[in-house]
C-alpha cells in the first residue's frame, strides 16, 4: 500500500510517517515539500505530485491522509482561507489524477475547533458541530470540500482529533500545551494561561493517533465500499483531564513547580470550557495502542529538555 503524507513535517505527520515505516505492508511516497506561501507555485506542484504518486501507486491499494496546517484558533479568516484553497487544490488535483487501485481519503480535522460552541457534552459524531474561531469553521470547510471533491473518486474519512501532542511539537506556535507547560518548566519561565484551570480537554498521543490513522486508511482501502462513501470519526483518548490536573501532572514529571501566570487573549473567547469527547467506537480501537498520559507527558518533558539543552549549547 502507498500512503502519501501531506504535512509530513509536522507533529501527527511525522508521527504517522514514522509508525508507517514499522509496517511491512506499508511504503511512503516521497514527495518534496510544499510552496504553501505561493498559491499558483502550490498547484502546480500538487499536480505533479498527485500524477507522480497516481503513477507509483498503479494498481495497488493506497491512500492519501492530510495533516497539513498551520492556522490556530488565533487564526484570521485570511490565514484560514489560504489553508482551505491548499486542500482544495489537492482534491482537484486527485480527482484529475486518480490512481487505478482502491484508495482512501483521510483528512485530520480538529474535534476541538468543530465542537468550541457545542452545547451538552461530552460531544460524540451525532453531536451538532458549532465553531466560534475562523479555525474551528475552517475545520468544517476542509471537511465539505473533502466530501465534495471527491464523492464518487474514493472513500472520505474525517478524522476529528481532540487535543494531539507529543514530542517535536512546534513550541511556537500558540497551542500544544502539554509541550508549553514542559518548557516553562524547563526554562522557568511562566506561561500565560488564558483560560480558567477547570477548563477540560481530552489529549491523544500523536503516535497512538497515527496508528489509528494508518489502521483506518488501510480498512478503508481494501474494503469494498463505494467510493461516493464517508466517515466522520472522533480520535481521542476518552479520558479528559482539566488544565489544573495537568499542570500538577508536569510538575509531578519534571519535579519543578511550574510557573504559571494568568492572562488575557483574544482567543480565550473562542475556547470551550468542557470538550469532553466520546471517541467513535470501532474494532480497530480496540487494538490500538494507548499511552497514559503520565507517560506522554514524560516523553514530551524530555523532549523539550534536549531542545533547550542543545540550543543553550549553541548559543
Amino acid at each position: 500500500m502507498l500512503i502519501w503524507i501531506v504535512g509530513q513535517g509536522g507533529l501527527l505527520g511525522s508521527a504517522i510517517a514514522r509508525t508507517a515505516k514499522n509496517l511491512a505492508t506499508i511504503n511512503i511516497f516521497l514527495a518534496d515539500p510544499i510552496s504553501w506561501d505561493n498559491s499558483e507555485l502550490a498547484r502546480i506542484e500538487f499536480s505533479g505530485l498527485s500524477e507522480r504518486f497516481a503513477m507509483e501507486a498503479g494498481d495497488a491499494p493506497w491512500a492519501i491522509i492530510w495533516s497539513a496546517g498551520h492556522a490556530t484558533v488565533a487564526s484570521s479568516e485570511d490565514d484560514t482561507a489560504k489553508e482551505l484553497e491548499a486542500l482544495t487544490t489537492l482534491c482537484e488535483s486527485v480527482k484529475r489524477n486518480t490512481p487505478r487501485g482502491d484508495g482512501a481519503f483521510f483528512l485530520s480535522s480538529s474535534a476541538g475547533g468543530v465542537y468550541a460552541g457545542s452545547q451538552n457534552p461530552p460531544f460524540t459524531i451525532e453531536t451538532e458541530p458549532a465553531p466560534l474561531s475562523a479555525y474551528g469553521r475552517l475545520k468544517l470547510a476542509q471537511e465539505d470540500s473533502a466530501r465534495t471533491q471527491l464523492s464518487g473518486i474514493c472513500p472520505v474519512i474525517i478524522g476529528r482529533i481532540s487535543n494531539l501532542y507529543g514530542p517535536g511539537q512546534d513550541l511556537s506556535k500558540l497551542q500544544g500545551l502539554i509541550s508549553a507547560l514542559a518548557r516553562a518548566a524547563v526554562t522557568r519561565k511562566p506561561i500565560n494561561m488564558f483560560v480558567s484551570l477547570d477548563t477540560i480537554r481530552d489529549y491523544i498521543y500523536a503516535d497512538d493517533a497515527a496508528a489509528q490513522i494508518l489502521g483506518i486508511v488501510h480498512d478503508a482501502a481494501h474494503s469494498s465500499s463505494s467510493a461516493a462513501s464517508s466517515r466522520t470519526l472522533i480520535l481521542a483518548s476518552g479520558q479528559p483531564v482539566s488544565l489544573g490536573y495537568l499542570i500538577n501532572l508536569v510538575h509531578d514529571v519534571a519535579r519543578i513547580k511550574v510557573p504559571v501566570a494568568l492572562g488575557a487573549h483574544s482567543s480565550a473567547a473562542a475556547q470551550s470550557r468542557d470538550l469532553r469527547l466520546i471517541p467513535t467506537v470501532t474494532d480497530l480501537r480496540e487494538q490500538m495502542p494507548s499511552t497514559p498520559l503520565a507517560a506522554g507527558v514524560k516523553n514530551v518533558y524530555l523532549d523539550v529538555l534536549q531542545r533547550v539543552q542543545r540550543a543553550r549549547s549553541l548559543s
